[in-house]
């Protein structure tokens, strides 16, 4: 059992599409489940995915779920940055309180009874965050701290300062959507890993006009990236034998993953931000 690395070869695959949800200032997640609930049946197979492998973990990965009906519904990403803090997307969580949050962590299959669950407490957003303007980041402190063991729970490391230029390999991962169009998601029970590489973002402003220097964007083949249910997770590559978590999922295209370009936030502009809100 060891836990996954950026060495780890990967197939061509869908990991699924996100929508950043850019029009809404508070994301209405009751009616967001119940759409989801009356909506056509959704098939078990995950289409062109690829799933982690048995027996590896992405240690700093976690489920940011939301209590509807007794039931914990999985709805975006995140990453463990240190027991008690996890970093995800302010689109996510703006507008909410911490009540009905909580993250599942230590597994690769949502369903695995051995995951580790804990209380979302507090949630503090960037406080210049607006919908695809920037500064898309939060934190989020939990209770109980997670134990970490180096193996199923982990810390990423988010203070990595140097500039992320193009063409640096990266990795996704998350539990998004499967299906290209965000109306009808279909959200898989194991994680999905897919390859990307970063691009400059002089090229990104191509495509993505309102790009802002907070911001990094990553590109995979098409038919493929990122989509509802992968907001506020990772985008992270391996330096020295470590992982280094460089996004934050925000936003893309309506067509999940048409061209393979999504919109991160550039976790290097952040440090300061995020150090400040370590603290127990």
């Amino acid at each position: 059992m060891r836990t996954l690395a950026l060495k780890y070869i990967l197939p061509t695959l869908i990991l699924g599409c996100y929508s950043s949800l850019a029009e809404e200032e508070r994301w209405d997640l009751d009616a967001y489940f119940e759409d989801l609930d009356n909506g056509p049946n959704t098939q078990d197979r995950i289409v062109g995915g690829a799933n982690v492998p048995e027996g590896e973990f992405i240690k700093y990965q976690v489920s940011l779920q939301y209590l509807k009906n007794n039931t914990h519904r999985h709805f975006c990403g995140g990453s463990i940055i240190s027991p008690s803090r996890i970093l995800t997307a302010a689109h996510c969580v703006v507008g909410h309180g911490p009540e009905k949050f909580s993250v599942l962590a230590g597994v690769t299959n949502l369903k695995d009874p051995d995951g580790i669950r804990s209380q979302v407490t507090a949630i503090a957003t960037h406080e210049n965050y607006k919908p695809v303007n920037g500064n898309d980041i939060a934190i989020l402190s939990i209770e109980p701290p997670f134990e970490l063991d180096d193996t199923r729970l982990g810390t990423i490391n988010v203070e990595y300062t140097d500039e992320v230029g193009k063409g640096e390999e990266t990795i996704l991962t998350g539990w998004g959507s499967t299906r290209h169009s965000r109306k009808s998601p279909h959200y898989p029970n194991e994680l999905q890993i897919l390859q990307f590489k970063t691009i400059s973002n002089r090229d990104c402003k191509r495509k993505m006009s309102m790009l802002t220097d907070t911001e990094i964007c990553a590109k995979s083949q098409r038919q493929t990236g990122a989509c509802a249910g992968d907001s506020g997770g990772p985008l992270a590559m391996e330096r020295n034998d470590e992982m280094i978590q460089v996004g934050i999922v925000s936003y893309g295209r309506a067509r999940c993953g048409s061209d393979g370009l999504d919109v991160y936030t550039r976790i290097t502009m952040f440090t300061d931000w995020i150090k400040e809100r370590m603290c127990p």
